[in-house]
């Protein structure tokens, strides 16, 4: 039997599973590395294959982890989990050409995987290796004498050669709204805000310098201190931590304002509902709800790269259906004595809501309260602990003290959780927002204004409004990444290819991963191409696969041109007739020619007897006869069609199919 190229499809394999290895568990990387490093040595020493039953059982063992490991829901994170496991079975029994194209598909299927997994110009540029590297094997595995170099220089051609028919389809096929890539691969972890607050999560959340979302204006860029990106609001509290309304609404109504603001949001994928707008939504796309809290709620999760636009007035007037509920004042009865002491005596001594948040944003101010990423751990009277022992603590901390104390003292307070800031790309004309800016403040009810913006944090480190996370924690350790605010030459030249890079990716998502079906009715549009509802989608639908008929119709025009000579069509039907009978375990020695090769058979299987010998017999008269015309090609194929030596040496005498 011939020997297949175990390390070259190993090398398809890990090309293509490479950008998975941070997304797998930790055994299926130690699975497929103990099995792959087991492959080498055996091609290396000559090992023999492993047995049926040792093959079963490792497949067994596979299934079962996966499933352990996957529970009673099985999701995408799985199913990677599942395609990891099988590439580490499957080059274990690989002894024909068979197994070797099954292996180098399952290449392709983790090649597909990555795709839906990975939403960037890197990772898609990565891809195109990967393709280019599993072709090259797959030409190998069909001509292993070739040399390799040459082979993948074809595979490079063939990909090129695919490249403008991609990118016709891309155009021009007909697609849904919505991102053209991603899938829900729910098990994938996701940063972002989740539906509850509790201290200490935002801190952490900042500890993530990745971006949450970009943004691109089509009015003039709001200053630093007036990017307040809203994304969930907390009014639920326990004493341990916040929780959203358990009722929302849409919003009743529009809203009134100045400073009109008008962008587009390609967020990242974070698993939850909530979208990210400026304080406060006017107008939204088709896809998501402004709900009656001005929250920004998408109809499904957001699993993939979305992008959506909206409008947000940066000073809203007061809304009709504002009124606060009961919600707004509620706080558990047993926590936080001392806080709620000091605030009903501020509420006896003070007039209005605005002489108590005055009071309480002087008491921040002037009692040595400092702004960090370390704070004191807290006890089960966690805000009493903040404000009179530890006084070290993030936004979090500080919302949540004053949401406490403004309830305590009887105005209606709640938390509102997104986004401050961002990092302005001159190259890209965007803005980056990174979970390094999450922050949280409070809204409060005035009585003829509404909902009145006020964030705490500002009265203890205004630098992190007005000039970011980076300078308000300047002096602390844990940000590794505030290195990009140094002046020096190495962090200049950082910064700049960091933001080149930045501005070209979001370009890129903008683009290509951001192509709706909305963006290609415009497209064709602009191309004198109609696509309505009726007759210009069944034009705009027609239009690939008569692209896709024509260049066929091409080649089968371009073949009967310039036809094959049959001798060659008869040696690839001989080679048919070989790789069967290599399946069957009688692979056809390199010195012997058909005649001594046709008898070697039938010595050793004489029910192979008659079709051998006819077999050999056509090959012989078509080869090197005198004729070599359609009819006896055609029967010459038809023969070798039939030809199942598997099943007649199984049962002793010939089985063909008519």
């Amino acid at each position: 039997m011939q020997r297949q190229p175990i390390r070259p499809l190993l090398l398809a394999l890990a090309v293509a599973m490479a950008p998975l290895v941070l997304q797998l568990p930790w055994w299926t990387v130690a699975w497929c590395s103990v099995s792959w490093g087991y492959l080498i040595l055996r091609d290396r020493c000559g090992w023999p294959v492993a047995s049926r039953g040792v093959r079963l059982t490792i497949f067994i063992v596979g299934m079962t982890a996966v499933l352990m490991f996957a529970g009673l829901r099985f999701d995408g994170g799985d199913f990677i989990t599942l395609l990891a496991v099988m590439a580490g079975i499957k080059p274990l029994e690989v002894r024909s050409r068979r197994d070797s194209m099954v292996t180098v598909f399952l290449a392709y299927f983790l090649t597909i995987t990555s795709l839906f997994v990975f939403e960037n110009l890197s990772m898609t540029i990565y891809l195109f290796v990967s393709v280019w590297t599993t072709t090259g094997v797959l030409i190998h595995v069909n001509d292993p004498t070739g040399p390799l170099g040459r082979q993948l220089k074809l595979s490079a051609r063939l990909i090129l050669v695919a490249v403008p028919l991609t990118g016709l389809l891309f155009l021009l096929f007909p697609r849904l709204s919505g991102s053209f890539w991603g899938s829900p691969w729910a098990g994938q972890s996701r940063s972002g805000f989740s539906s509850n607050l509790r201290i200490g999560d935002v801190s952490r959340l900042v500890l993530v310098d990745e971006p949450a979302f970009s943004v691109t204006f089509d009015s003039p860029v709001p200053d630093a201190h007036r990017r307040y990106w809203r994304g969930i609001v907390f009014e639920r509290f326990d004493g341990t931590g916040w929780y959203p309304a358990s009722r929302q609404a849409a919003r009743r109504g529009s809203i009134g304002g100045t400073d009109l603001s008008r962008y587009t949001v390609i967020l990242e994928p974070h698993g939850q509902r909530n979208l990210f707008v400026l304080d406060l939504p006017v107008t939204a796309n088709a896809v998501a709800t402004i709900m009656d809290d001005h929250t920004l709620t998408a109809r499904r999760p957001i699993w993939q790269r979305f992008r959506y636009g909206a409008a947000s007035f940066l000073n809203a007037m007061p809304h009709s259906a504002d009124e606060p509920d009961d919600a707004n004042l509620q706080l558990p009865s047993d926590r936080n004595p001392q806080t709620v002491a000091l605030a009903r005596r501020w509420a006896r001594t003070h007039a209005g809501s605005d002489g108590l948040v005055a009071a309480a944003l002087a008491f921040f101010k002037e009692n040595g309260f400092s702004y960090t990423l370390q704070p004191d751990r807290l006890g089960i009277h966690a805000v009493d602990d903040f404000l009179f022992v530890s006084r070290k603590g993030f936004c979090e901390h500080f919302a949540t003290a004053f949401t406490v104390l403004m309830r305590a003292a009887g105005v209606p307070t709640r938390i509102v959780g997104g986004y401050q800031g961002g990092r302005w790309n001159a190259l890209g004309d965007f803005l980056t927002v990174r979970h390094s800016d999450a922050h949280v403040w409070c809204e409060v009810w005035q009585t003829g204004r509404g909902w009145v913006r006020v964030d705490p944090t500002f009265a203890v480190a205004p630098d992190r409004i007005d000039a970011g996370i980076e300078r308000a924690l300047a002096g602390e350790t844990l940000l590794w990444f505030l290195g990009r605010s140094r002046d020096d030459l190495l962090s200049g030249l950082t910064e700049t290819v960091s933001q080149t890079w930045e501005a070209v990716n979001t370009r890129w998502d903008m683009w290509f991963m951001g192509f709706s079906a909305e963006d290609q009715i415009a497209l064709l549009r602009r191309i004198g191409i109609f696509a309505g509802r009726r007759s210009g989608w069944l034009l705009f639908m027609a239009l690939p696969p008569l692209f896709i008929a024509g260049m066929i119709l091409l080649g089968r025009l371009r073949k009967k041109a310039n036809p094959k000579p049959l001798e060659d069509n008869v040696l690839r039907i001989y080679e048919r007739f070989l790789d069967k009978m290599a399946s069957a375990g009688i692979p056809k020695p390199l010195h012997q020619g058909p005649l001594d090769y046709g008898r070697l058979l039938m010595e050793r299987h004489p029910a192979l007897e008659r079709d051998v010998d006819a077999i050999i017999g056509c090959y012989i008269d078509l080869r090197y006869g005198h004729e070599c015309d359609a009819d006896a090609l055609k029967a010459f194929r038809l023969r070798v069609r039939r030809f199942k030596p598997r099943q007649a040496m199984a049962a002793g005498g010939l089985r063909t199919e008519d």
